[in-house]
């Protein structure tokens, strides 16, 4: 199979997924939806992906689990972390963790 075409297929799914993760609970529950549990519950959804994403890049080296100093993606990922709670917002933390990560990348 095509390596672009696995990607795209890829990228489908997710779609996919995570729309029916975040229409398909309105839908069943109705009005009922609309709680105020249940609006925190939808609004952790974009970030726990978000962090399922990243834990693999940089938690893991060659399959094996790398928490060492040597590893420079950890440095990165407090300043990220700490944007991302100050702001709350997927958006700024995806932005602000490609640019810290690209310019600590080819810094250090």
């Amino acid at each position: 199979m095509n390596a672009n075409i696995l990607k795209l297929g890829i990228i489908g799914v997710s779609f996919i997924f995570m729309f029916a993760m975040r229409f398909l609970p309105f839908k069943i529950l109705g009005k009922s939806a609309n709680s105020e549990e249940f609006d925190r519950f939808i609004k952790y959804i974009p970030l726990g992906v978000f962090v399922a994403m990243i834990i693999k890049d940089i938690f893991f080296k060659n399959g094996q689990l790398f928490l060492s100093i040597s590893n420079i993606k950890l440095i990165p990922l407090i300043l990220i972390i700490l944007i991302s709670v100050k702001f709350r917002n997927i958006g700024v933390s995806v932005v602000a963790s490609g640019i810290i990560m690209l310019i600590a990348l080819n810094i250090l």
